[in-house]
């Protein structure tokens, strides 16, 4: 196994090696042969069957896996909220059918882009669906009215990325260190967030786990920092 796994993600090598890698009896090594972008087409949809998650996981990472295997995958595979190279190299075409997937999985993914048409990404914005919103919530450009109406409509399963978003107003972070019940990975991004006024870095301070960042942030008024200092 500590030869064929460096040989599994080596991209220069001659078909046949692939596919005898693709027989390899140990899971990490089909797993690691399924993430690299020069295996073929045929490679790429035995592997999409295998029965090992981490097999199909890898795959869904390689950036020339096709659309509709994806796709596929999304529906059988725990990916996690991350951009996918694939999608990342969607075209707008490609970007428009994935919006309109019937699965919210494939949804989620799309909707970690950042650079996604407005149109887009208020359609995401406005989903139904928890783990899509969450996705899209730190997408630039999306208003104040936006933001707002996710945390109105998913609460607590949303507040901590909406808290995430580069442009969320001073007023808005405020609220959100209010929230009730309180979201601790919320207070950890308001506390590094450019946009954290005092009053919301006062209530980040009752957290020890982000005294650290909120004591850091330049908003936080000199006063205060020095009533840290033991």
């Amino acid at each position: 196994m500590l030869m064929r796994w460096p040989l599994a993600v080596r991209p220069d090598l001659p078909a046949l090696v692939y596919e005898r890698l693709a027989a390899s009896p140990e899971p990490g090594v089909r797993a690691a042969l399924a993430e690299n972008p020069a295996i073929g087409d045929g490679l790429i949809r035995a592997l999409a069957a295998a029965p090992e998650p981490d097999v199909r996981r890898g795959l869904a990472f390689n950036p020339r896996v096709p659309l509709k295997v994806l796709t596929r995958l999304a529906g059988t595979t725990k990916i996690g909220s991350t951009l996918l190279p694939r999608i990342a190299t969607a075209s707008r075409t490609e970007i428009e059918e994935l919006a309109a997937s019937p699965d919210p999985v494939v949804r989620m993914l799309l909707a970690e882009r950042r650079d996604l048409p407005p149109e887009i990404r208020d359609a995401l914005a406005a989903d139904l669906d928890a783990k899509v919103v969450k996705s899209i919530a730190p997408h630039p450009g999306l208003s104040d009215a936006w933001l707002r109406a996710m945390v109105e409509r998913h609460g607590v399963r949303v507040v901590a990325k909406v808290a995430q978003n580069p442009e969320a107003a001073p007023a808005l972070l405020e609220d959100l260190a209010r929230h009730e019940p309180p979201v601790r990975k919320a207070l950890r991004e308001i506390a590094r967030h450019p946009n954290a006024t005092a009053p919301a870095l006062m209530v980040c301070l009752s957290d020890w786990q982000v005294v650290e960042a909120a004591a850091a942030n330049p908003a936080l008024p000199p006063g205060v920092t020095s009533t840290l200092v033991p």
